[in-house]
């Protein structure tokens, strides 16, 4: 299943709103206001790619969402025996 990280940048003084509206967008487990480059972080996951793609341009689209940058989790599973 596809997993990623979002990092959000936010218009100032829109933070509240977009964590509130990112929080209950579908495939969306959790989103925290942090500090650093960005202003919100989010971890998102769902299956198939298509629904994956659609919780980032959901994000993306959220009134007040200046920039994301989506850092996709790499899975190593282990070898087959």
């Amino acid at each position: 299943m596809p997993k990623a990280f979002v990092m959000i940048d936010v218009h100032p003084g829109k933070e509240d709103v977009v964590e509130e509206t990112v929080r209950h967008v579908a495939g969306v487990k959790f989103v925290y206001q942090v500090t650093g480059e960005f202003d919100m972080i989010a971890f998102i996951e769902a299956e198939p790619y298509h629904a994956f793609a659609c919780v980032v341009d959901a994000i993306r689209k959220t009134e007040g969402v200046r920039d994301t940058d989506t850092q996709l989790i790499l899975e190593k599973k282990p070898p087959k025996q």
